[in-house]
């Protein structure tokens, strides 16, 4: 018999229309690190939340520890010795790290009256050397530390609750390779202690780095359970979509002439004399780490931000100082790397967020032709294959593939030419990210462009045709793909402009 600290015995939950899980086992050994993948909707959501006391299952039964247990509630779970570290972490900025550490338990003095800060400082301090995290200190103050330090901090909080299990929900999304990196010794350190570790990412490679077993879902099942140092890239994917996905480099079109140029554009924040140029049937990479000024510089050319220097030329007319709405109106369009917040109305329904901006294609004197807008915005739902379950659902509950769709179907309703694309991919499941890779191959096909920023380099490499290098704001080489090496690209892109 095997040690397993937890075990989810024929898992199922049912919620109306759908089995989110259906008869699903995971078992989970003492002191592991074990990987749960699986595409959006596949429910690895469900079955998380059922283990955090979040939901409770319609079947199955949860052991912790060889006992059977009943969480029915977060308070059960944390009881169990069970904690989750949530995607987006939360924390009170204005408070010390040793208060953010000891919230719910602070020592007191003075018959309770009195929070006893020498004893709290001195205790937050002994355990931040004891989990390898002397750079951080008890009196610091959380909003001025970096976010992989805010996270290392949330970390510390669980591990002091001396914890069996922790969950983590995509725990590098947000973080450079550098800070991913500090993060990884830090789980490894929680395994040598005993700790074991449920892991969740979309990313594959970092999984089959650090993860001892992984187990995969699919449509709600169970599929297999795998040995991380025994299987390759490649086979987790088939598993994980069921079909062998074709990757590769799009093929390029020929491309036509220039229809957008930056000439030593800068703003106030982190940008300075920024050259760049993108052709028509063009897929162009703009790459850089986390920080970089990627965003910034898509932001300037969408014109959210204003131009401190340098000019920005739109089919050779001058866009320099023109609003964002002008420039939507001839025919750019920027979709956002926080699609949810950003680029979506999520109270409002897929078809209404498909057409939403669009009101002067569709205005007729004062009234707005619903019967050709509701036909536009059927047609281009349907030919980005979003997957949803009317187009009256509410875009909230979509996938995040499936929500990055729709904002693609906006763009094209509005018969876009110039698309801007902030991490098209970020929290988006491989299969997913496979369809966006080819929707935006159909895109340029269109007689249109495409700028993607991106801080994976395997996306820039499988995407584009052309590379920019962003580092502190500023381009520091341009190279064709066929000319990209992955060691010169993360060498320019860490700022080491010698290595030519």
């Amino acid at each position: 018999m095997e040690d397993y600290i937890i075990e989810m015995l024929h898992i199922t939950k049912e919620f109306p229309g759908i089995v989110a899980n259906d008869d699903i086992t995971l078992r989970l050994k003492k002191g592991e690190i074990h990987a749960l993948l699986g595409e959006n909707g596949a429910g690895k959501s469900t079955l998380i939340k059922i283990l955090c006391g979040v939901y409770h299952a319609d079947e199955g039964s949860i052991a912790v520890d060889g006992g059977t247990v009943h969480i029915m509630n977060p308070s059960d779970a944390q009881k169990a010795g069970i904690q989750v570290m949530h995607q987006e972490i939360s924390i009170l900025p204005n408070m010390t790290v040793a208060e953010n550490i000891m919230m719910y338990r602070l020592p007191s003095k003075m018959g309770g009256v009195w929070t006893d800060e020498k004893k709290m400082n001195k205790e937050t301090d002994a355990l931040l050397e004891r989990l390898g995290l002397k750079h951080l200190m008890a009196k610091q103050r959380m909003g001025e530390l970096s976010l992989a330090d805010q996270q290392m901090t949330n970390l510390a909080r669980i591990m002091s609750t001396e914890p069996k299990v922790i969950l983590l929900d995509e725990p590098t999304a947000a973080l450079t390779m550098n800070e991913a990196k500090k993060l990884f010794e830090a789980i490894e350190r929680f395994k040598n202690m005993g700790v074991s570790v449920i892991y969740i990412s979309h990313y594959i490679d970092e999984v089959l780095g650090i993860c001892d077993r992984i187990t995969v879902l699919r449509d709600g099942k169970y599929i297999t359970t795998l040995d991380a140092g025994n299987v390759s890239n490649e086979e987790v994917v088939t598993y994980m979509v069921g079909k062998k996905l074709e990757v590769g480099n799009r093929k390029a079109e020929e491309h036509g002439g220039e229809v957008l140029r930056l000439d030593g554009v800068s703003t106030a924040k982190i940008i300075k004399y920024v050259d760049l140029s993108l052709r028509n049937k063009e897929v162009l990479g703009l790459y850089g780490l986390n920080g970089a000024g990627k965003t910034e510089t898509l932001r300037a050319i969408a014109g959210y931000d204003k131009l401190l220097t340098g000019t920005i030329e739109m089919f050779g007319a001058d866009i320099s100082h023109s609003a964002s709405t002008d420039r939507m109106d001839k025919g750019m369009v920027y979709a956002p790397e926080d699609r949810r917040r950003q680029g979506l109305v999520m109270q409002m329904s897929v078809r209404q967020n498909a057409s939403l901006g669009n009101e002067k294609k569709y205005a007729k004197a004062s009234f707005i032709n619903e019967k050709k807008e509701k036909a536009d915005a059927d047609s281009y739902v349907e030919k980005m294959r979003v997957k949803t379950p009317s187009l009256q659902t509410q875009v909230s509950v979509l996938s995040g593939g499936n929500q990055q769709k729709v904002i693609l179907a906006r763009s094209l309703a509005r018969e876009a030419k110039i698309f801007l694309m902030d991490e098209p991919t970020v929290g988006i499941d491989v299969g997913a990210r496979a369809e966006i890779y080819e929707l935006i191959s159909e895109i340029v096909k269109g007689d249109a462009a495409v700028l993607i920023a991106s801080s994976d380099m395997n996306e820039i490499l499988e995407v584009c045709d052309r590379i920019a290098i962003i580092a502190a704001g500023r381009i520091v080489a341009v190279m064709d793909r066929e000319d990209a090496e992955e060691e010169k690209m993360l060498l320019y892109a860490m700022g080491d402009e010698k290595n030519e």
